[in-house]
């Protein structure tokens, strides 16, 4: 074919891969590739140039939180990381000690796209069978933490103009995603529950058929909450009437005994994404997409045009760590301390009257909380760093600036003493700044 098209064999691989990943051949056997009709899955490609897509981004909320990370600010409420301090330094030692005794070319060398054998036999038969999940090796991708998953699909699944479900509030990241892509997203709005599953129908009339919904039905960022059985099963329901895929964000939920939605009803269409940023460590960088093995590969296809593999180290430093023995008890740990630290903050804002929770928090890092009327939390923000407190605004987390008087507190990486300490100096602010107007404190 090459000579034929007076081109290289390395061109012909990539039109193949290209061809693959929007959903028009299948690799029967190693040799030949098959045409095939539209596939089950909704795949298409987002053909938007670069120009146009860059021309559209707005600053990077994510890029923000990414400096905030390495702040040294006192009460830093912004970023949603896990406790330095919980992290298991003693077993990386002994695991890179060990790792650093193999062949230089096993360590620092390529890995296949799809993650090495290894790593993903011990997120299968180690973190994945403790969250209930079975899936086949070849249902297992390896990617640079979930995100880049849920990148991979949306790139895979949605052009301009498709239409996306999400909670309202969600994850600000996810939406940065859906907007780089110019989908249509339709946001359906929570109460202490989850998301109002019982407003999809109405929500969705007259719409297309949405590409996904995207949930994080436990621990939700911002909010905390965790989506209640009933509402799960609502949401299962109207799944398998539509045929909406589901792609659920498991982030947070190794500190729940609530079993993800892939687990619970496997026959569902559903993408299931997960991550080693909170439970272990974000600088990893490791995650994990659970879907079909037709899907995994045209998401394979699409890594390898953006960063060939994940890090080899990183995937044998998590694969060392499951292989340890110690997930359970590390858990145990995680689950006590994060807890502890919701329940603290949830409490001490309760002292405060002009501060408002948006629903009690059951799991995860995060609590949302409204300001008074007319005020909002970007016009906090320069006066609260000067007192080393930084928090996230509102609106990033939504549609339509509909959040600007709300603010995400993170609270996975901060003691209890500064939690309360810091949420103190914060509503001293927040009656400083109300009793004399948003244009701030005299």
């Amino acid at each position: 074919m090459s000579q034929h098209y007076k081109v290289s064999r390395s061109t012909i691989r990539r039109a193949w891969r290209e061809l693959e990943s929007m959903g028009y051949i299948s690799w029967a056997d190693q040799d030949t590739p098959t045409v095939i009709g539209r596939p089950q899955w909704p795949v298409r490609v987002q053909r938007s140039t670069v120009g146009r897509l860059t021309s559209e981004l707005r600053p990077s909320f994510l890029g923000d939180l990414m400096q905030a990370a390495v702040s040294a600010a006192r009460y830093n409420f912004e970023v949603g990381m896990p406790d330095p301090d919980l992290l298991p330094v003693q077993e990386f030692q002994q695991i890179l000690r060990e790792l650093f005794s193999y062949p230089s070319r096993e360590v620092f060398g390529y890995s296949p796209t799809l993650g090495l054998e290894r790593v993903r036999q011990a997120i299968r038969d180690v973190y994945l069978a403790r969250r209930g999940l079975e899936p086949k090796l070849e249902e297992v991708l390896v990617t640079a933490g979930s995100l880049q998953g849920l990148n991979l699909l949306t790139r895979l699944w949605v052009r301009p103009g498709d239409v996306v479900v999400v909670e309202s509030p969600t994850f600000a990241g996810a939406l940065h995603i859906f907007r780089a892509h110019e989908a249509t997203i339709v946001d359906v709005p929570m109460d202490q529950f989850g998301m109002r599953t019982d407003l999809l129908p109405h929500l969705l009339s007259g719409k297309p058929t949405p590409r996904f919904l995207y949930i994080q039905p436990v621990g939700q960022n911002p909010t905390g909450i965790t989506l209640s059985p009933e509402r799960r099963q609502r949401l299962v329901t109207w799944a398998q009437a539509s045929g909406v895929p589901i792609v659920e964000d498991d982030a947070y939920g190794f500190l729940s005994d609530d079993l993800p939605l892939a687990a619970q009803n496997p026959s569902l269409p559903l993408v299931y994404l997960n991550t080693f940023s909170k439970i272990l460590s974000p600088g990893i960088r490791v995650g994990c997409v659970v879907a079909p093995a037709d899907l995994i590969r045209q998401l394979v296809s699409l890594k390898q045009l953006s960063d060939l593999h994940t890090g080899t180290l990183s995937q044998l430093v998590v694969e060392g760590w499951l292989r340890l023995g110690n997930v359970d008890t590390h858990v145990a740990r995680c689950r006590s301390v994060y807890s502890a630290r919701l329940k603290t903050a949830e409490r001490t804002i309760a002292r405060f009257p002009r501060l408002t929770l948006y629903a009690r928090p059951n799991h995860g890092f995060y609590l949302f909380v409204r300001l008074p009327s007319g005020l909002k939390a970007a016009d906090l923000q320069n006066e609260a760093a000067k007192q080393e407190l930084l928090f996230a605004i509102g609106d990033p987390f939504g549609t339509d600036q509909k959040f600007s008087q709300w603010m995400r507190l993170a609270v996975g990486a901060q003691p209890v003493p500064q939690i309360e300490t810091g949420l103190w100096r914060l509503a001293r602010l927040v009656d400083r700044y109300a009793a004399r107007g948003s244009s701030g404190p005299s």
